[in-house]
């Protein structure tokens, strides 16, 4: 008989705590686009939206049903000692655990290292582990904020964070959302994390980055 992990068995998550290690431009907009995509399907779908734990309140002793984790794809020990004491803080046996990772462009070899520290340090506190998205942008991604979300330049992104969305929306791994939503596993590497790659060539791509990046700029 076929055995169901723990983080594949769906569950309403009431509580979700977003933190941003180290809190950049980059990775506050991935979590952005994130929780406006939840709110939007929540919405759409009449159900309730979850409560974003604040965690410049007073939050201690709070325990999140989930946790979603913003980082780049080189964790150090300074940065994987912030998240374990995010974990610490917020999350308790059981809570679901999810990242977006802001990676190079070129590869996403180094981000795949840094899910399976994420995967240990989840088992070490008895947390569920449930996978995630690696965004190849490079830097300056934020950049995108303004540009429509299924326009070029963010599709690609949108549409894994989108699988990040039903994931978290379900309670579970987002390798299991997209089985239990009739899809196939959507590129989930074995540690559960969906790539998603800019859709137009790497020198174009830095080139439209860093004019974007310039002209928000300027209007400062």
């Amino acid at each position: 008989m076929e055995t169901t992990a723990r983080g594949d068995v769906p569950k309403t998550l009431q509580t979700i705590a977003y933190i941003s290690i180290p809190n950049s431009a980059d990775l506050k907009f991935l979590l952005w686009d994130l929780q406006d995509a939840i709110a939007a399907y929540a919405q759409l779908s009449g159900t309730a939206l979850p409560r974003p734990v604040d965690l410049e309140a007073d939050d201690a002793g709070c325990v999140a049903d989930g946790i979603v984790l913003a980082i780049e794809d080189v964790a150090d020990d300074e940065t994987l000692t912030a998240i374990e004491q995010a974990l610490e803080r917020v999350g308790g046996t059981g809570t679901r655990v999810y990242a977006a990772i802001r990676a190079a462009q070129e590869g996403a070899e180094q981000a795949c290292g840094t899910a399976v520290r994420l995967h240990k340090a989840c088992e070490r506190h008895d947390q569920l582990w449930c996978g995630g998205v690696v965004i190849c942008s490079g830097g300056g991604i934020a950049a995108l904020r303004r540009s429509p979300r299924m326009g070029l330049l963010r599709r690609p992104f949108s549409e894994a964070m989108d699988k990040l969305v039903g994931a978290v929306r379900m309670g579970c791994s987002v390798e299991h959302a997209q089985k239990l939503g009739g899809a196939a596993t959507g590129g989930a590497d074995t540690d559960g994390m969906v790539r998603a790659r800019p859709a137009v060539p790497a020198p174009i791509w830095r080139a439209i980055i860093k004019h974007l990046g310039a002209h928000a700029q300027s209007n400062i």
